[in-house]
């Protein structure tokens, strides 16, 4: 029955309301934000919101789905590796479009860093989430492993969770530039962006390649 009712709210409201809720959920967090305070920055009525989201979870959920087609829309179909060479290229090509779509994103990756900080603390609701984001870097992890592109000399998870981090802290960094470029010509924007990619993908590559291949 949910799901009917917001599948019919009009799309104009529907947009005002998924924007209010993440300009809310990117600065005071999951936990800490106001359902009353989204309603208020929509300029929708309180009943209008009731009526197809009962509460601020429901809304939630709502706007994760949202952002997790939104990224994978920008990731697309990658395909995945069968040699080495075509590892490092799709592991760039991933990098590319990850780091672009953040760029031009900022609020969308604050969202997802309130999940990576609240998350402990809401009884692993927010999960499947980090799953649906993560789902193409770990798949493209798991084939690096299997054509011997990515080091085996320590278990899969703990290689998913070092890429992890470092995405997050790239990912802050992005978000840095694209507020200090925002008034920049799109050249020097693209500059920054190209130079982004350059280092995730030697970073990447440092960490990730077997001893040998480096």
């Amino acid at each position: 029955m949910e799901i009917v009712r917001q599948e019919r709210l009009d799309d104009a409201k529907r947009e005002r309301l998924m924007e209010a809720a993440m300009e809310e959920f990117a600065e005071r967090g999951i936990e800490s934000a106001s359902y009353n305070k989204i309603i208020e920055r929509s300029g929708l009525s309180k009943g209008t919101v009731y009526y197809y989201f009962d509460n601020k979870d429901s809304l939630l959920l709502t706007v994760l789905d949202e952002i997790c087609d939104s990224f994978h829309r920008a990731i697309g179909d990658l395909k995945l590796p069968d040699t080495k060479e075509e590892y490092w290229t799709a592991a760039r090509e991933y990098n590319s479009r990850t780091i672009r779509f953040f760029f031009e994103n900022p609020r969308i990756w604050r969202v997802l860093l309130q999940i990576s900080k609240d998350a402990p603390n809401m009884g692993g609701q927010l999960e499947p989430v980090r799953g649906r984001i993560t789902r193409s870097m770990d798949d493209l992890l798991l084939r690096g492993q299997e054509i011997g592109a990515v080091r085996n000399d320590i278990p899969l998870d703990t290689v998913q969770r070092l890429m992890h981090e470092l995405g997050k802290i790239m990912s802050a960094g992005i978000v840095g530039e694209y507020e200090t470029a925002a008034n920049k010509p799109r050249d020097k924007k693209q500059v920054k962006i190209e130079q982004f990619i350059a280092v995730m993908h030697d970073l990447s590559k440092r960490i990730l390649a077997p001893k040998e291949d480096l």
